[in-house]
């Protein structure tokens, strides 16, 4: 895990913005920076789309109680799993 594997995550998470328009009601939310170093630090390079997909919605119940909509998170873990993937 580095910088700009977290940074990009952080990307995808404030894109999707699981939280709604719950996220203004956070202060320290800080675009999903805590929730891309969980999900990262959980990862492997041979992780599934599938085992992905459950990490992230996870670190997404515990963080905030919520369930996301599985097939946005699926999308979301293909494009993890690329990033993990780089150099």
């Amino acid at each position: 895990m580095n910088k700009e594997h977290i940074s990009k995550v952080q990307g995808l998470l404030t894109e999707w913005n699981p939280l709604g328009k719950r996220s203004t009601k956070i202060s320290d939310l800080n675009n999903y920076e805590i929730e891309a170093v969980d999900i990262l630090f959980h990862i492997k390079k041979n992780n599934t789309i599938e085992q992905i997909c459950k990490m992230i919605s996870s670190v997404l119940n515990q963080a905030f109680n919520i369930h996301v909509d599985q097939a946005k998170c699926r999308i979301i873990a293909e494009q993890i799993q690329i990033i993990i993937k780089e150099k």
